[in-house]
């Protein structure tokens, strides 16, 4: 099943006139839909991901947020630490 994504959520200097979506629709989304649902634009563990994933976001994608640091492996740690309480899935 192929994963369907929404955003931005939070501003990015690629796309800064994309308009924002609600975090409403993940859970929408996630309801009425049975792929997996994706949020997208510039996530990290400061900015909402984990409201993102507490709004039914499946995955986040999060390139920039692991890997634009020398601490890469401690960024992917605190990113999983988003998903914790929940089956979700941590994407890059």
């Amino acid at each position: 099943m192929k994963p369907i994504a929404f955003g931005r959520f939070v501003p990015f200097k690629t796309n800064p006139n994309a308009p924002p979506a609600a975090k409403s629709i993940l859970n929408e989304a996630s309801k009425d839909l049975s792929s997996p649902i994706v949020a997208i634009g510039k996530i990290d563990t400061q900015n909402g991901g984990r409201s993102l994933v507490s709004s039914g976001a499946d995955m986040l994608a999060v390139v920039i947020a692991a890997f634009d640091s020398k601490e890469v492996y401690s960024n992917i740690k605190s990113l999983n630490k988003l998903f914790q309480s929940r089956e979700r899935t941590l994407i890059t």
